[in-house]
């Protein structure tokens, strides 16, 4: 069981595919929607993502309409994923709640009269 766990394990997260069928995406874990990216690796992410603005401009330089349209692709998924990473970690700062008051219970006493 834990073998199978081991497998989704990929470079920027783990994959949430089935555990049966193969990767239909080929690996293109950047724009698979399967892929939870690990907050651990948010910078590797960024750098991705600045590359692909330098393939891009290149792509589009040379007129190679097919490589742009991936790139494309890929950058969408990328910067989507980086914006998931931003809203998950604002959610999750945390916040004072302060300490609750603990008032004596009116009316009531441990002493027992008879």
């Amino acid at each position: 069981m834990q073998r199978n766990f081991e497998l989704r394990k990929v470079g920027l997260g783990v994959c949430g595919r089935d555990y049966g069928p193969p990767c239909a995406h080929e690996n293109a874990c950047v724009r698979c929607p399967f892929l939870r990216v690990d907050p651990a690796q948010k910078s590797r992410l960024e750098e991705i993502h600045a590359n692909l603005i330098d393939r891009l401009a290149e792509a589009k330089q040379q007129g190679r309409l097919g490589e742009v349209a991936a790139i494309e692709t890929t950058f969408a998924a990328a910067d989507q994923k980086l914006q998931v990473m931003r809203e998950a970690a604002a959610r999750t700062s945390i916040v004072g709640l302060g300490m609750p008051s603990i008032r004596r219970t009116i009316g009531r006493s441990s002493e027992m009269t008879f």
